[in-house]
């Protein structure tokens, strides 16, 4: 932030931006200053700083009214932060604006990267969209400058607006100054307590599930492996044969493989999350890869029993990452297995669009409409799927891991009907 220059015994000073400002002038914006980092500091709301900002410059410019408008998540629209002396009808109207080279003030500031002054909006290009909104509100000039966070990134804009047509005065320039710096720390601590504030949460989200999941084959371990302990010290000379001890090793081997799975999840969340977990974009075979990993679970599906069938209609080859893709058509599948209800669960490799694609359908619970965007998210499980265990993560990871790849998942589903889950690559030739 540009520190305000102190001010003299009584005659002008100037700020950082080489802009005249009076000693009186210099210790309000100071203490202006002061106060604003308070506020930021206590935690206070950022629509509640943003106003209180906007209500000190308004006060000391005397004609300007002022609007602070937040870069949204994609980085392509302006939304309102604050703007109380803008009327209503104005702020619904530009919530939303639409960042370009001829978008008002606001939109080309951002689009420009710099400082934009528009004397007369009645007859400047920038406004020609938006020129009847703006004088129908009794708006004729506006200067705009991006507020920018550490980093160089672009935040928002803060907005003087004017009655009549006109520029700014070498004192509104200052506080422009000002009001674009304290409102850049304003937005980036909150982003920052934000992001603070949801990694608390999904930690306590984490070891609450963790916690859970983890009990039940700890549990069963340290029960089994007890019971044969107590028979072997009861029994040291006795010869158990392997009928009976095979119920209880297979119990033990399918709880240790779970356990696996479950700890092997944990890590790769921990490694996505930290940044340390990188996908390959080279050509992979899908059908190679689901014959694979087919046969590998098949006898989880029981065996020559099995329900699970493949189906390879044509050669798809796409850009990917081998070892990742086996892990997200095994988490596809173990959730069939789990939500199928014993019914046939189909894996279909083909290709569409110039896509390599392959699909796991299953014929159980299904997932309901307002479900099937949530259960991508960490920690989430539809609710038709609440009582049946597990992290809520194999959804989300594997959506990561395809992201990462350039691919996507989607799923179509119906509730006790069954879902299709579908995961799509760049097509790589026809193999």
């Amino acid at each position: 932030m540009d520190e305000a220059a102190e001010p003299s015994a009584g005659g002008p000073t100037r700020g950082k931006g080489g802009h005249e400002i009076r000693a009186e002038h210099a210790a309000s914006l100071l203490d202006a200053q002061n106060r604003i980092l308070r506020m930021i500091a206590s935690g206070e709301p950022l629509v509640r700083v943003l106003d209180q900002l906007i209500r000190f410059m308004e006060a000391e410019a005397g004609e300007a009214i002022c609007s602070v408008l937040l870069l949204d998540e994609s980085g392509h629209r302006l939304l309102l932060g604050a703007a109380p002396s803008l009327p209503d009808a104005y702020n619904r109207a530009i919530n939303g604006l639409w960042i370009g080279p001829e978008t008002g003030s606001c939109g080309a500031t951002v689009h420009r990267r710099q400082l934009v002054i528009v004397t007369d909006i009645e007859h400047d290009p920038l406004w020609k969209d938006y020129v009847e909104l703006a004088l129908g509100n009794g708006l004729r000039a506006c200067t705009s400058s991006p507020i920018l966070d550490s980093h160089g990134e672009v935040l928002g804009t803060f907005a003087f607006y004017y009655r009549t047509p006109r520029g700014p005065s070498e004192h509104d320039l200052e506080l422009i100054e000002v009001s674009r710096d304290l409102a850049g720390i304003a937005i980036e601590g909150r982003r920052t307590l934000n992001r603070l504030e949801e990694a608390v949460r999904v930690r306590d989200d984490f070891l609450a599930i963790a916690s859970h999941e983890l009990k039940t084959p700890i549990t069963t371990l340290l029960l089994q492996a007890g019971m044969l302990l107590r028979q072997r010290q009861k029994h040291p000379d006795a010869a158990v044969p392997l009928r009976d001890l095979g119920p209880k090793l297979e119990l033990l081997e399918r709880q240790a493989k779970r356990l696996e799975r479950l700890v092997g999840e944990m890590l790769d969340v921990s490694r996505l999350v930290s940044g340390r977990f990188s996908s390959a974009r080279e050509p992979v075979d899908l059908a190679e890869i689901a014959r694979e990993v087919t046969g590998r679970l098949s006898p989880a599906f029981g065996g020559e029993q099995s329900p699970l069938q493949l189906e390879v209609e044509e050669p798809a080859v796409g850009l990917g990452d081998r070892a990742q893709l086996e892990q997200v058509l095994e988490n596809l599948l173990s959730n069939a297995l789990k939500f199928g209800n014993g019914q046939p669960v189909t894996v279909r490799v083909f290709r569409h669009d110039g896509c390599a694609r392959v699909s796991v359908r299953d014929r159980g619970i299904g997932i309901a409409p307002e479900d099937q965007s949530r259960i991508f998210g960490k920690f989430e499980r539809a609710v038709s799927a609440r009582n049946y265990g597990g992290f809520g993560i194999g959804l989300w990871l594997s959506r990561e891991l395809l992201t990462k790849m350039g691919g996507r998942i989607t799923v179509d589903s119906q509730l006790g009907a069954g879902s299709t889950f579908t995961v799509e690559l760049e097509g790589a030739g026809s193999g």
